[in-house]
């Protein structure tokens, strides 16, 4: 049970490490602001006018070399850590053990809300509301901090040694490969 607790806390540091790294790249051509005529390279919505998020989200997508494996990448990454989350909390009989796991689970859930109203984009609805953009980023930013804290905590519970570079880089790569061979999600 300690090896699993051990290996699934690592699982959890990867994905999180990865969702960094990948919400870093994608923080360069993000633009959290007022609308704006949508003249970039998808033609359909060529002269539409769309919130600047939603702009950036579509040049990332069809301008930005890597950018649409950089957010299946973000993407599949945030999923796996919300479902390992949800398995390492599992054979955990008792509750008290078991509520920094919950604890982030909410986190992880929070910020994921957060990330999805950032996009503004109109097939996934009016998730963010009468909340400005930039304070759904503000609240992304700060949730994603505050998950990493609580991580650490989780982590450092479970085990005392750093993690493998070996079993980070095949969480790497089956990541880079959920995000590769279903890249529509």
């Amino acid at each position: 049970m300690r090896l699993y607790k051990t290996l699934m806390s690592e699982m959890l540091v990867y994905c999180f490490v990865v969702v960094l790294l990948t919400g870093a790249f994608l923080a360069f051509f993000y633009t959290p602001s007022d609308r704006v005529i949508y003249d970039g390279s998808y033609e359909p919505l060529r002269g539409v006018e769309m919130s600047a998020a939603y702009a950036a989200e579509l040049t990332t997508r069809f301008e930005v070399r890597g950018g649409p494996l950089m957010q299946q990448l973000h993407q599949w990454s945030s999923l796996v850590f919300l479902v390992g989350i949800v398995l390492r909390a599992a054979p955990t009989r008792a509750f008290r053990q078991s509520l920094p796991g919950l604890a982030l689970l909410g986190l992880g859930v929070l910020t994921m809300v957060a990330g999805h109203a950032l996009t503004d984009d109109p097939a996934v609805g009016e998730t963010s509301g009468d909340v400005p953009i930039p304070w759904w980023y503000g609240m992304h930013l700060l949730l994603a901090l505050v998950t990493a804290a609580a991580l650490v905590i989780v982590w450092r519970q479970t085990t005392t040694r750093w993690p493998k570079r070996g079993y980070f880089v095949m969480a790497c790569l089956g990541l880079t490969l959920a995000a590769v061979v279903s890249p529509f999600i």
